[in-house]
């Protein structure tokens, strides 16, 4: 059952895609594509720079003594995991809307 429901699943965007013409076709998943890739590297960018000065702020607290050495790393080790985890939150969005697009972009040209 399971199966077929996946095939179902499969069958639709398939015949959408078959119907429309491949010029307009290709217009349609290119423009969607640079959205979202332009969206994901603005992203990116915000994080990699959030990383960074929470990187640097960290670096001159311990500088100035106001951590210790111990405390440095266990800071340092769960803000490196807290940004990892929302690089992967702005991966599985971007991967999210662009399913979207793709199911609300093929039902828009019938």
């Amino acid at each position: 059952m399971n199966s077929k429901q996946e095939e179902k699943k499969m069958e639709l965007p398939t015949f959408v895609y078959h119907v429309l013409p491949s010029k307009k076709r290709e217009e349609l998943i290119s423009k969607r594509n640079v959205g979202l890739i332009k969206e994901f590297f603005r992203k990116r960018e915000k994080l990699q720079t959030a990383k960074e000065d929470d990187l640097a702020h960290l670096k001159q607290l311990r500088k100035n003594r106001s951590i210790n050495t111990g405390m440095y790393h266990r800071l340092k080790q769960v803000m490196i995991l807290t940004h990892e985890q929302k690089r992967i939150d702005l991966i599985q969005s971007i991967t999210e809307k662009s399913v979207r697009n793709g199911k609300s972009g093929n039902s828009h040209n019938n």
